[in-house]
């Protein structure tokens, strides 16, 4: 892949990672634990973000004290 590809690529997927923090920030405290499950939409998105972005899928660890839970399709969300 050329270098211009690569500076397009992540200039885009910084600004992605830009308005998810935005999205994160601008969230009232009292939409963040409702029916809606904001927190675990935006931890979900996280937690996927690290995971693909990783050198190493197979050996992923998330950081603690959050487990792989995330990855079990039958287990049980955070």
């Amino acid at each position: 892949m050329n270098s211009s590809l690569k500076t397009i690529l992540w200039l885009q997927f910084g600004a992605t990672i830009d308005m998810l923090e935005n999205a994160l920030v601008a969230c009232p405290d009292k939409l963040w634990n409702t029916d809606s499950r904001f927190w675990y939409i935006a931890y979900h998105t996280l937690f996927y973000l690290d995971y693909y972005k990783s050198d190493t899928p197979d050996s992923f660890l998330p950081p603690a004290p959050f487990t792989l839970s995330e990855l079990d399709p039958a287990g049980e969300r955070v």
